[in-house]
């Protein structure tokens, strides 16, 4: 009886995880305001570190497997998932940037 419980609460847990990965809306990259500030230097730093977050984010979700525990793996994956979307949401944000001010994509721009 014990098994059961616990296997119909690691199945809910499991279902409430997959369900919040698909209910988030995915947003149109936004150009926030302050990178209208930036220099091409610094939008050029901002992109590589959103880039090892992204590539962090990716790997994450890719290694969700690893976890033991089912809903955990869930967790994990949607975690992973999400961050890897914001990340490239920031990235082409961040390369608009670049082509609204007229910088060239190279680091001597």
């Amino acid at each position: 009886m014990k098994t059961r419980h616990a296997t119909a609460l690691a199945c809910t847990l499991l279902a409430a995880a997959s369900l919040a990965g698909c209910a988030s809306p995915q947003a149109a990259p936004q150009r926030a305001p302050a990178l209208a500030s930036l220099t091409c230097e610094a939008l050029r730093e901002d992109i590589a570190r959103t880039e090892a977050a992204r590539r962090a984010a990716l790997d994450k979700q890719q290694s969700a497997w690893k976890a033991v525990v089912p809903f955990a793996v869930a967790g994990r994956y949607a975690s992973g998932k999400s961050a890897a979307t914001e990340a490239e949401q920031r990235l082409a944000a961040l390369r608009a940037g670049l082509v609204d001010q007229g910088c060239t994509t190279d680091a001597a721009g």
